[in-house]
């Protein structure tokens, strides 16, 4: 899932593996110069930010990118505000599940938070349009279409709810480990499917003729060890920080969904804090989503080496198996439009038509 596009001959490890060390590198620190850039804008205003402590939690342990990236953005804020913003992280659930976090930052009793787009589309249903099966055809899409208008969009509908969307950082692309080789819509039929609490989640297993059970993230190792379920989905960094791999014999690499991250900051708060605080937050937020992405693609390399050496059986899918997969899973698209919100879901599937048939007249 590295790759930015499909090639002919369908999902290959490619996807993974196609990040040279010295190319890497060269990004990594290209990144890191730019991001000094933005610091200077706040240089001048450093004695004005107020004295203030902040709380950021999320999900995600400790030596992950997308943890590696809060404390990056706790670190940029207090550099930016001359020491006077601090942000305390609380990873690895913390100050409690994502649920609890969620009803915390709507109260104002957390000032920030990430969570996955699953865990929030309880509160607003827009937000599943990320969980639909097989929406992004490549991570370069997926990225423009977050950073663009669908993007846009979809944070503002969190705004009735009492939440500030900035940015979406992420966990990568989501893939299905399970028993066997799931390569077909027949694979699935009968397994118990580990998933986030996400109706949309639910409908696609179903749509595939699996038996969908909500877990909680922290359960599922136990549950799969168990055999309470049979398998799950998740990006690779949680199948190995999780240690999923070590309770399941197969990998199928399927790219079929991307696990957004929300940052997002709590309208309460936000309404008490001066101008120059909240931009100093959101910018540094957007400075940071770069890096987190590009360090959670090149991270991904070695998760799938780590899960290839524990002697999980890693199945890479054909353009024509997946493609069978995202037609028996197309019932999900139609079934969820009008929850979701028509003029949303037309525009993301308008905005991806733009990007193919760009794509391939211009290909990069």
């Amino acid at each position: 899932c590295m790759g930015d596009d499909m090639s002919s001959s369908g999902l290959t490890r490619f996807m993974f593996l196609d990040h040279k060390p010295l190319f890497s590198t060269l990004i990594l620190l290209i990144l890191s110069v730019s991001w000094l850039a933005p610091a200077s804008v706040f240089a001048k205003n450093q004695g004005h930010f107020p004295k203030l402590t902040l709380r950021l939690g999320l999900n995600m342990p400790n030596g992950t990118a997308l943890c590696d990236a809060a404390e990056r953005f706790a670190l940029f804020v207090e550099e930016r505000s001359g020491g006077n913003v601090q942000v305390k992280v609380f990873p690895n659930q913390e100050l409690g599940n994502d649920h609890e976090m969620i009803e915390m930052v709507r109260e104002g009793d957390l000032d920030m938070a990430l969570t996955p787009t699953a865990k929030l589309s309880p509160l607003c249903p827009a937000m599943q349009l990320l969980d639909l099966p097989f929406l992004f055809p490549s991570r370069k899409q997926t990225y423009a279409a977050l950073d663009g208008e669908p993007g846009r969009l979809l944070l503002k509908e969190l705004e009735p709810y009492g939440l500030v969307g900035v940015t979406y950082w992420g966990n990568g692309f989501k893939q299905f480990t399970g028993p066997r080789p799931l390569r077909t819509p027949a694979d699935f039929k009968g397994l118990k499917m580990r998933i986030m609490k996400s109706r949309i989640l639910a409908e696609q297993f179903e749509a595939l003729g699996a038996f969908p059970l909500p877990v909680d993230f922290h359960r599922t190792y136990d549950a799969l060890q168990d055999g309470i379920v049979d398998g799950q989905e998740n990006p690779l960094v949680a199948i190995v920080s999780m240690r999923f791999h070590e309770v399941q014999p197969h990998l199928i690499l399927s790219n079929h969904g991307y696990l957004a991250y929300v940052f997002y900051i709590s309208e309460k708060v936000w309404d008490e804090l001066p101008p120059d605080v909240r931009d100093l937050l959101t910018q540094t937020a957007l400075d940071v989503t770069p890096w987190e992405r590009q360090e959670m693609t090149r991270r991904e390399v070695d998760y799938l080496q780590i899960i290839e050496a524990a002697g999980v059986k890693v199945h890479e899918l054909t353009l024509a198996e997946r493609s069978a997969l995202r037609e028996a899973t197309e019932i999900v698209v139609t079934a969820n439009r009008n929850l979701i919100g028509p003029h949303l879901v037309d525009t993301t599937l308008n905005f991806l038509n733009e990007k193919a048939e760009r794509n391939a007249h211009d290909p990069d």
